[in-house]
């Protein structure tokens, strides 16, 4: 069960405030604790999403938002059980073959990579039109309104709230130039990110 967005921005609200007199506008403080949230789960790989990618013939080179508009990072392709090997260069798939951009008559994928946020490569190109099973990191809800979703529980697991609460605490601290306790705060976001095993 998940921590609903209202009662959590008030813890926000509390802290900020009991640091520095601040009377921070409820809204904001949605909006910037809503984009910890995001990073949070970027970073965790928590909310994941499973679909199927339908894979014209030939093809190595997709959009990533094209194809899956809420996907973050992609996690793993799968098909019948087998997993294409995740590679982390170019220069990678020449181990499956050196000319490798040109391989279009494959029968099962091999490898993949993702290329920033926007692309990834499917290796090698099929002969036929196919299907592969997709799980990729979802890019969650970015709530503006307090009111508005209040109510509204967070898509992030009951354990990661606290990551993103202080994401944005700290965000908050250094906007209003409350410096002086943003290196204790930055420490205890780090420790509760190696907790909860981020690659720091």
């Amino acid at each position: 069960m998940s921590r609903n967005i209202g009662p959590t921005i008030e813890i926000l609200l509390r802290r900020i405030r009991q640091e520095g007199g601040i009377a921070l506008d409820p809204d904001l403080a949605t909006q910037v604790y809503s984009h910890a949230e995001q990073i949070t789960n970027t970073a965790l790989q928590r909310v994941l999403v499973t679909d199927t990618l339908t894979v014209p013939k030939e093809k190595l080179l997709f959009s990533l938002r094209s194809e899956f508009s809420d996907a973050i990072d992609i996690v793993s392709f799968e098909k019948s059980n087998r997993h294409a090997i995740r590679v982390y260069s170019l220069d990678d798939f020449a181990a499956y073959e050196v000319g490798w951009f040109r391989s279009v008559a494959g029968t099962r994928f091999e490898a993949w990579m993702q290329l920033g946020r926007d692309l990834f490569i499917l290796y090698p190109g099929q002969a036929a039109a196919s299907s592969i099973t997709i799980t990729y990191t979802q890019l969650l809800t970015l709530y503006t309104s307090f009111a508005g979703s209040y109510t509204t529980a967070s898509e992030l697991p009951d354990e990661d709230v606290d990551i993103a609460l202080a994401l944005a605490e700290l965000v908050l601290l250094v906007r209003y130039r409350l410096l002086t306790v943003v290196p204790k705060r930055l420490d205890r976001a780090i420790e509760l990110l190696r907790q909860r095993g981020a690659r720091i």
